[in-house]
C-alpha cells in the first residue's frame, strides 16, 4: 500500500527559513511541495521519509534565497494489483459504489465487480447482495474490504482554452489517480458479513 520512492529536486530556502537547520528547512519545503500531491505514474505523496543527499546551496544573482539540489525518499500511497484494502462505502449508484480510505477518496467498485446476485436498490439508495435467502445491504459509511484491480493515472494538465470560447474549459476535472476495485471474491465486501 505504501512504498518508498527516491526523488530529486532543486528547492529554494527562503531567508525566513534560515533560522532552522538546513535539513529541517528542506524537509519542510519538500512536505509543502509534495505532500498530498499525485505524481504521475508514481502515486499519492504522503510524507518525506528521509534526506539522502544534499548538495551545496547556491544563490542566484539578485535573489535572497538559497537553491539546493536534494535527493530524498518519499512515502507514497500506491497499492499494487490484487492487494486487499479496507475502506468505507462513501456513495452508491446503479453504476457501482465509491469507497473512501479517509485520506484517499478516488476508489470505484463498478457494478460488474459486485458479488453475484447483487443489485442496486433505488428506494434505499444502496447495493444489496442476495445470498442463500439473505439480503445483505452495503450501507453507506460501513467498512468494506475490497481487492485492487487496477490503478489509473490520468494526465490532468490544464486544458488550453480556445481563445474567445468561454465554454471550452470543463468545470470539473477527473482525478489524476484512482483505483478500480472488486468485492466479487470470497471474504470481500462489508466486514460485518464475515464476522
Amino acid at each position: 500500500m505504501f512504498v518508498l520512492v527516491v526523488l530529486r529536486d532543486t528547492l529554494k530556502i527562503e531567508p525566513a527559513e534560515f533560522r532552522k537547520t538546513r535539513e529541517q528547512a528542506l524537509k519542510d519545503e519538500i512536505n509543502k511541495k509534495y505532500a498530498n500531491r499525485v505524481l504521475h505514474d508514481v502515486g499519492l505523496c504522503m510524507l518525506i521519509h528521509d534526506l539522502l543527499k544534499i548538495d551545496e546551496g547556491f544563490v542566484q544573482h539578485s535573489e535572497g534565497w538559497i537553491w539546493v539540489k536534494v535527493e530524498f525518499r518519499m512515502i507514497v500511497f500506491r497499492p499494487f494489483r490484487d492487494e486487499v484494502l479496507v475502506g468505507r462505502v462513501r456513495s452508491a449508484s446503479p453504476a457501482g459504489i465509491e469507497v473512501s480510505m479517509g485520506f484517499f477518496d478516488d476508489i470505484s467498485i463498478p457494478a460488474n465487480q459486485m458479488p453475484m446476485g447483487s443489485e442496486f436498490d433505488g428506494s434505499e439508495g444502496v447495493w444489496v447482495w442476495r445470498y442463500e435467502g439473505n439480503e445483505l445491504f452495503m450501507d453507506l459509511e460501513e467498512p468494506i474490504r475490497f481487492r485492487v484491480l487496477n490503478t489509473v493515472f490520468l494526465d490532468v494538465s490544464p486544458p488550453r482554452p480556445v481563445v474567445g470560447d468561454v465554454d471550452s474549459v470543463p468545470a470539473s476535472h477527473p482525478p489524476p489517480f484512482s483505483l478500480i476495485g472488486t468485492v466479487a471474491d470470497d471474504g470481500l465486501g462489508l466486514l460485518s458479513w464475515w464476522e
